[in-house]
């Protein structure tokens, strides 16, 4: 079965969120792939209305978004799910990349790689650390049972990888070099072409 993405967008409505959709819906979105538009507010669902995305309700959690996406993966119904910040964008091709990746390696979890907001390449290497690797990089496996909790700390995202992988075996995560996403571009990251 061809892998179905699942991509939550936990957000605020900031003025970034339209330019963070316009990169998912750029990629090419297959049957069965879905973006959830999570937030709280008219003009957020409007936002995701606009390109046909879903929106789902959610109060605002003031951790970083953190709250929004562990309410938000219930919701999902994709094979994987990805996660989208409001003022971040995916590379062009990123979604054909991270298929390919999924089917060659089933079930298993992966962490992909992102420009930092100061033009920086992350992971640098492959290690679960804090600052090595953000939460948008990490596609997982759409299992309930084997999903971890966002941490409501900044490093909440750390603690999502963390307490996710500690379901799987030592060594099931997969490490690979595409670039599948860009921190905040504009800055030193301002390089990258994006839609």
């Amino acid at each position: 079965m061809a892998p179905r993405l699942s991509v939550i967008v936990a957000t605020l409505g900031r003025d970034t969120l339209r330019r963070a959709l316009r990169s998912a819906a750029a990629q090419p979105l297959l049957a069965g792939d879905e973006v959830l538009v999570v937030g709280d507010g008219e003009h957020i669902e409007r936002a995701a209305g606009e390109f046909g995305f879903r929106y789902v309700r959610c109060p605002v959690g003031g951790d970083f978004g953190y709250s929004e996406r562990q309410y938000a993966m219930p919701f999902a119904s994709g094979t994987h799910l990805l996660f989208l910040d409001d003022d971040d964008c995916y590379t062009p091709g990123a979604f054909a990349a991270i298929r390919q990746v999924i089917v060659a390696n089933p079930g298993k979890p992966l962490m992909f790689r992102m420009v930092a907001p100061w033009g920086q390449t992350l992971w640098v290497e492959p290690a679960i650390r804090i600052a090595n690797h953000g939460g948008s990089q990490f596609v997982v496996p759409n299992d309930p049972e084997s999903l971890g909790r966002w941490g409501t700390r900044y490093e909440g995202d750390f603690d999502f990888c963390v307490s996710t992988l500690a379901h799987y075996p030592e060594g099931a995560l997969v490490w690979n070099e595409t670039v599948i996403y860009v921190c905040r571009p504009g800055g030193a990251a301002g390089s990258i072409a994006l839609p």
